[in-house]
């Protein structure tokens, strides 16, 4: 693309004001034809510095994912408290990054039916201007502090979490997306040029294998292309797009001469709630807790299986008081109140068919039921992952805050409800018999 046809693309206002707009508070870097970058810190503040900049042989603009009180006070050897006491705040933006833009798509989609299940509306969309697409989630739906810290100091470690946490989310069914858009393994390999071995793990089809979800290269003072940047790779603009419109995406919309309107869309505060993000917050920080833990908790559950020597399925009537109360329905913390149940009945040797019809019986039951595609999408990524505990007795965010921890004698010797109901039967097991 001719610096000329660069020029007069940047020199459109409405382009100008979109990249304005998104400037605000935030470290804004230009590429050039040289492909060198601007002088880091720097920013923009005017429409006429975006046409000015280019014309000085910039291409593209990234602007970054934290926010400033004063973004030209940065320094390169800055410290960790003193980037700390520089940020105002972070938006979370999630980068799919995959050479076939239709399994980007593919992750696009999931991703946000993902954010949707986590009750994020406010969420936005725009093309890479290569074969990706970037997400985002303003910080204006964010907690003002979240377990005892300030939100804006949560910056890298959440924004990776979630992510790492969404990526597992979605995996098995971007698995399944991609295998039924191709029919066969083979046909990936080819498309990627990657051996068929490399694409299997576990036994499976890995969709990481051949695409990514930006998790390890969140760090601060990270860049992403701006909205109607230009990507000098393919000379295509970072397009905004509506969500919905994802699976129709055609590359055709990202070429300039092509781009007639701008959407101000992207990561748009005015469209985003205060703690909209909480419960992807608390599920995501839960997930990686039990992640970390997955070792040590396979080793419980062996020593409690041993304890015990339970066999078969463990029946209602040795359920603890906080299962009972879940059973009978809630008003609130009904998702929690899910992950607790899948978890709890699979612990007891419960069949998945009985899983899943007494999780739809208990949601009828629930004062506002849970979608049964919400429902049936956590059942069947639980299928996917290794049988686990659910959360401990003494796990705040789930049984004191959702109201149901009402104890009685026996709860006070164990510290996991599968624990109580082992107790039970090996109890009742030990009671002489009537004579």
């Amino acid at each position: 693309m001719r610096q000329s046809e660069i020029i007069k693309y940047y020199s459109r206002e409405d382009i100008q004001k979109e990249i304005v707009r998104l400037s605000q508070g935030r470290e804004v870097i230009a590429t050039f034809q040289n492909k060198s970058f601007g002088k880091r810190p720097d920013m923009i503040q005017f429409p006429a510095e975006v046409k000015a900049i280019a014309r000085k042989g910039a291409t593209s603009f990234h602007a970054s994912e934290e926010r400033w009180l004063d973004p030209l006070k940065l320094k390169v050897e800055s410290s960790v408290k003193e980037l700390d006491n520089l940020r105002s705040g972070w938006d979370f933006v999630i980068d799919i990054d995959c050479k076939i833009l239709d399994y980007s798509k593919d992750a696009a989609a999931l991703l946000i039916k993902a954010l949707k299940d986590h009750n994020i509306n406010c969420y936005s969309v725009k093309f890479s201007g290569g074969s990706g697409f970037h997400i985002g989630v303003p910080f204006e739906a964010m907690p003002k502090q979240f377990r005892n810290k300030n939100i804006e100091l949560l910056f890298p470690d959440a924004a990776r979490i979630m992510a790492e946490y969404l990526s597992e989310y979605i995996k098995s069914n971007l698995a399944d997306r991609m295998l039924n858009r191709e029919n066969d393994l083979r046909k990936i390999s080819e498309l990627t040029g990657k051996l068929r071995e490399d694409l299997i793990e576990d036994g499976e089809f890995n969709p990481y294998s051949v695409l990514e979800i930006d998790a390890i290269l969140i760090s601060s003072r990270h860049l992403f292309r701006m909205p109607y940047s230009l990507n000098e790779k393919k000379w295509l603009s970072s397009v905004t797009i509506n969500p919905e419109d994802i699976d129709k995406f055609d590359i055709s919309w990202a070429v300039p001469a092509n781009v007639t309107k701008v959407n101000d869309s992207f990561l748009n505060p005015s469209k985003a709630k205060e703690n909209e993000i909480n419960q992807l917050l608390v599920q995501a920080f839960d997930w990686k807790k039990r992640e970390a833990l997955e070792k040590k908790d396979t080793k419980i559950r062996e020593d409690i299986e041993r304890s015990f020597a339970i066999e078969g399925r463990i029946t209602e009537e040795n359920f603890p008081p906080c299962i009972k109360l879940i059973l009978n329905g809630l008003e609130d913390g009904r998702k929690r109140s899910l992950f607790i149940l899948i978890n709890f009945l699979r612990s007891l040797n419960w069949e998945w068919s009985e899983i899943e019809s007494k999780i739809i019986e208990w949601n009828k039951n629930n004062r506002e039921p849970l979608k049964i595609g919400y429902i049936r999408s956590q059942l069947n990524w639980s299928k996917r992952q290794n049988k686990r505990l659910p959360p401990n007795c003494d796990n705040k965010a789930y049984y004191l805050d959702i109201g149901i921890c009402k104890k009685d004698q026996l709860c006070s010797r164990v510290k996991n409800s599968v624990t109580y109901s082992f107790f039970k039967v090996k109890g009742k097991s030990k009671r002489p018999k009537p004579s």
